[in-house]
């Protein structure tokens, strides 16, 4: 009887030490920021594809979409890199008789608009509806770091449309954008690194000159992609077209595991 008495006890406190680690590990999690969101779409204007004619903005993005001060954040910087993409397609003066483009997607179209009709003016006969194409969506979330992607597709007259693409650092607490290079410890053990896999992915010796094998290099050297984002694998690294290859070559895009990366990256800024 003593001795059931003993393992009831023990037994007890077992369950009780379990419950309080439970609760230990629940208030953790809690600490960490939770990113509510949802896609968001909007277009205006719209293409003829039988005429082969028009203009059309289209905008697919997710966003948090609490009302705390970092979703807010986080919001205004999403809209504020649109508006840049957009009214990039914009001359300088339509822009300056329309400043509200800066800060409406709506105004932005209109100086969008009036830029094809003058140019349609200017050239009936250039076939082609001009397009611009946002679409943003999350990568990779930590405690401390949202990780962001923005596909850019853009066509206004030419041989062909372009694509762009783009990595974005969100801080969690603040929704501050942060720079990804600010995660980085050892850039120039980073770049050795790249420049091994970049050659890898695609079949390169290490003695094969890039700029020979028709490469573009930035002042005949070779250098981190202006595209990368942290993983839950490790770091993606993307070159868009033209930034290393010939549009035809398309992107080129490797990963590089984390096991590959402790020494060059700065984890507690990222986890």
């Amino acid at each position: 009887m003593r001795l059931n008495k003993i393992c009831f006890f023990l037994f007890s406190m077992a369950v009780v030490v379990a419950c309080n680690r439970s609760g230990e590990k629940g208030n953790a999690e809690s600490d960490q920021e939770k990113f509510v969101g949802k896609k968001t779409s909007s277009q205006f204007g719209g293409c003829d594809t039988s005429g082969n004619k028009g203009i059309s903005i289209k905008l697919d993005l997710w966003e948090p979409s609490d009302s705390g001060k970092t979703a807010k954040a986080i919001r205004a910087i999403l809209t504020k890199k649109a508006l840049q993409r957009i009214n990039s397609y914009g001359d300088s003066a339509s822009l300056a008789a329309n400043p509200q483009a800066g800060n409406s997607i709506k105004s932005a179209f209109e100086v969008f608009e009036k830029n094809y009709n003058d140019f349609k003016k200017d050239f009936p006969e250039a076939p082609g509806c001009w397009e611009v194409k946002l679409k943003g969506d999350t990568v990779f979330s930590t405690p401390k770091v949202l990780f962001y992607q923005l596909d850019h597709y853009a066509f206004t007259g030419g041989a062909h449309p372009n694509t762009f693409r783009s990595y974005h650092a969100f801080d969690a607490k603040t929704g501050a954008e942060i720079e990804m290079k600010d995660f980085i410890s050892d850039s120039t053990a980073l770049l050795n690194l790249v420049n091994k896999a970049f050659r890898k992915t695609e079949k390169l010796s290490a003695e094969t000159d890039l700029e020979d094998a028709g490469y573009f290099l930035v002042n005949h050297k070779f250098v981190l992609p202006v595209a990368y984002v942290f993983t839950p694998e490790g770091i993606l690294f993307y070159y868009n077209p033209y930034e290393i290859a010939a549009y035809a070559r398309g992107a080129i895009h490797f990963a590089i595991p984390y096991a590959a990366l402790d020494h060059v990256i700065d984890r507690n800024k990222v986890f």
